[in-house]
């Protein structure tokens, strides 16, 4: 019996190559085992179990067609192979669609099944499928994903490959890097699901499931991958539609089931892997050789019986010695060392995955009755961005331009003051408060007072800012950590409420309210997140911390009323992460009343809430958050709700004009603009609906995803303001493109520089 195993690599990401030959020569111990590799730089060529290496030229300078002739030649002889490559059970799927009696690996029809993410065959299993995103969405609609699961994502790659998403930056570094490893736009974003990982690898062929076995994850490398497991039979319930599956989709080979298992008990599975997993030897170790049945299976020999030694495997280093004929490469030349793709194994298949991107894969793109989003839509520009834009005579227009959107702005105020007036009730009264560090715009200043809203300052110079625009004292609200700079502009003012940073600013300030050097209606505190990290507010997380808060509490002076405020950023935390945190906080202020014996009289509650998250299902969310408070706080009779972001952000825009398009390379284009992070400083932060005009009717379009990058007109190496967008063909030099949502942070931290 000959076997041909490909895939070698044992690196700290390794393939299954070397346990399947471990297992198979403790079944077959005459057979003879011949190790398949594309660099002599995979260690696992020097494995003993090897009767011979068969060693060909890295993936992308490997003849395919010689190869492909020379493996059918090889098949037709009668020898076996089981490859433990990806990419290269792939490539056979395209050179035998279906299939070939000694080629051990899935066919075509097969492998189109268990493409990831959506794996079309999961719906044969009692399991579901995260929800998931394909790349090629608008940014503005993955930023709103990100934000829908709470930034719990990952970005996979279209074969292999998956990163944890941190951010909008990271997610934006991670595209680019693992884009032009893969050569594609054709990524995923991924819901995480949070349990415990298992497995289920199994060997079949022509649609027999022959064998498998249940792994569970106990011990993990810190890419994620299997250290250690323990072992056990697949249930009843999961064996009886899995040997349904197999039969249905004609499968054929090995293959590993990752899964995640919640608290509910819940089986979720990620994805189909068309092979062994790189621990399967870990199976042979308790009894159970399932590459051994995959080669019974196929052949008719029986394979020699498995004797169990343990239940569980981990896994230990090793040493040997280097084959003679393939001594180690020589040393490299020395470089600075980069952080880039993983580059799994150096054979090459990274190019190898740029030649199979001509092949006809279907990849998943089908739908899963899961929540697939996968289908492309055009990025939704409000009906009130083009009448605003419409009105205005760009001809004349000096760029970069800050554009103020007015009935954009007006609609976003009017809605907000709609919304708290259907949320109050008769016992608890619900407040707009602006903040003016958002945006202290005269115009928006004007539309929040006139809103009905109440003023949020961090400053005394905007506490002064708010009286000179017709706020009323006992209409501020005084936050932040620094709150008292500059305290000699504004030394006899009185306030609606203060709410202090620290333990030793709300000692300080009960001393002066006691003096009667300040006047307030209400004292509060600042309660700091717990569990996500933050510089602002009140630590409550230590026994010792919440004590001395406490007795501080205790202290304030009985002619003022007790609040707290909150305050996270749901377009940084996700949107049901803010909602668990306000439930923790109101159960921290429940324990805070009941200890301090202090009544909490008002609540205020920040969000840094995304215009789109506030207006989708925001009523019916916070009517059910009002509903939750008497039960925690039976005397809160106001709150406070600061929606500053969502309604400044969307109030302005940048215009900027094209100066320069760049030929292109690579299919790539650069074009220049006279805008640039000086006047759009969060394009790092989240991403802006980009809108040009259309050269023959004057109407306004978003810009779909393509190869081109807006480059700013500063000499900074990361003034790039726009990357993955495209151009209308028609676009020239001098036409304007907008940058919508640049109106709350964009504006008020946006600054001089490059004008002389």
């Amino acid at each position: 019996m000959k076997i041909y195993i490909s895939g070698l690599y044992s690196g700290t990401n390794p393939q299954p190559g070397i346990g399947i030959a471990r297992s198979l020569r403790q079944a077959y111990p005459q057979a003879e085992l011949i190790g398949v590799e594309y660099s002599n730089r995979c260690s696992g060529i020097h494995w003993q179990d090897f009767d011979e290496i068969t060693l060909h030229r890295p993936w992308d300078e490997l003849n395919l067609d010689a190869h492909a002739r020379e493996i059918k030649r090889v098949l037709d002889s009668g020898a076996l192979w089981v490859s433990s490559i990806d990419l290269e059970i792939m490539w056979f799927a395209s050179l035998f669609p279906e299939g070939h009696p000694n080629l051990l690996t899935p066919p075509l029809s097969a492998l189109n099944q268990v493409g990831k993410p959506a794996i079309p065959a999961h719906e044969y299993l009692p399991v579901k499928i995260p929800t998931f995103v394909t790349t090629e969405l608008s940014d503005w609609d993955l930023h709103a994903f990100c934000r829908e699961h709470d930034w719990k994502v990952w970005l996979k790659g279209p074969y292999y490959e998956a990163v944890k998403v941190h951010g909008w930056g990271g997610f934006q570094d991670m595209r680019g890097i693992l884009s032009s490893a893969w050569a594609t736009d054709k990524l995923f974003l991924q819901s995480h699901v949070s349990g415990y990982e298992e497995s289920i690898s199994l060997s079949a062929y022509q649609g027999e499931l022959l064998d498998c076995i249940r792994m569970r994850k106990r011990d993990l490398t810190e890419l994620s991958k299997t250290w250690a497991g323990d072992v056990s039979e697949v249930e009843e319930e999961m064996l009886v539609p899995l040997r349904e599956m197999i039969r249905q989709i004609n499968w054929t080979g090995g293959a590993e089931l990752e899964m995640v298992r919640d608290a509910d008990n819940q089986l979720w599975l990620l994805e189909v892997n068309p092979r062994f997993p790189a621990w399967i030897h870990g199976s042979t170790i308790t009894g159970r050789n399932i590459p051994a049945a995959l080669i019974e299976g196929a052949t008719g020999v029986r394979a020699q019986k498995s004797i169990a030694t343990g239940e569980e495997f981990t896994r230990v280093v090793l040493e040997i010695p280097v084959r003679g004929e393939y001594p180690l490469s020589p040393l490299p030349e020395p470089f600075g060392g980069a952080i880039g793709h993983s580059l799994k194994h150096p054979s090459g298949l990274l190019q190898f995955a740029n030649r199979l991107h001509k092949l006809d894969f279907d990849n998943g793109q089908v739908s899963n009755g899961n929540g697939n989003k996968s289908k492309n839509q055009p990025t939704i520009i409000p009906e009130t961005f083009v009448d605003d834009l419409a009105a205005m005579d760009f001809s004349e227009m000096q760029t970069p331009a800050s554009l103020f959107l007015k009935t954009t702005a007006a609609d976003y105020f009017a809605r907000a003051a709609t919304l708290s007036k259907e949320l109050s009730t008769d016992e608890i009264e619900v407040i707009n408060a602006y903040s003016f560090k958002t945006n202290p715009d005269d115009r928006l200043v004007k539309l929040a007072h006139d809103s009905g809203f109440f003023a949020e300052a961090i400053s005394l110079l905007e506490v002064k800012k708010a009286l000179a625009a017709g706020f009323k004292p006992e209409q501020i609200i005084l936050n932040g950590p620094a709150k008292w700079w500059r305290r000699e502009t504004l030394s006899d003012a009185s306030f609606y409420t203060i709410f202090c940073d620290s333990i030793e600013e709300l000692n300080r300030v009960i001393a002066e309210v006691e003096s009667g050097e300040l006047k307030t209606e209400f004292l509060g505190i600042r309660i700091r997140t717990p569990n996500i990290r933050s510089r602002f507010g009140i630590a409550i997380d230590t026994p010792e911390t919440f004590e001395t808060l406490l007795e501080a509490v205790k202290r304030i002076p009985k002619q003022c009323k007790f609040g707290v405020h909150f305050h996270m950023a749901s377009a940084n935390v996700g949107v049901g992460n803010w909602w668990h945190l306000f439930e923790s906080i109101l159960r921290w202020c429940g324990s805070i009343e009941a200890l301090s014996g202090r009544l909490i009289e008002i609540l205020d509650v920040g969000g840094g809430w995304f215009p789109e998250d506030l207006g989708k299902n925001s009523g019916e969310k916070f009517r059910k958050a009002i509903e939750l408070i008497p039960e925690f706080l039976p005397n809160v009779k106001r709150i406070f709700s600061e929606p500053g972001k969502a309604l400044a952000q969307p109030s302005m825009a940048v215009a900027m004009q094209i100066l320069e398009i760049r030929g292109q390379n690579d299919g790539w284009q650069e074009v220049v603009v006279d805008g640039s992070i000086a006047e759009l400083p969060m394009y790092f932060f989240y991403p802006h609906r980009i809108l040009c005009q259309d050269g023959k009717n004057g109407g306004w379009k978003s810009l779909d995803r393509g190869k081109t990058q807006l480059l700013g007109r500063l000499c900074m190496e990361h003034d790039i303001v726009a990357s993955n967008v495209e151009l209308p063909e028609t676009a020239e030099v001098g036409d304007i493109l907008v940058f919508c949502d640049a109106g709350a942070y964009d504006r008020s931290m946006s600054y001089v520089f490059g004008r002389g």
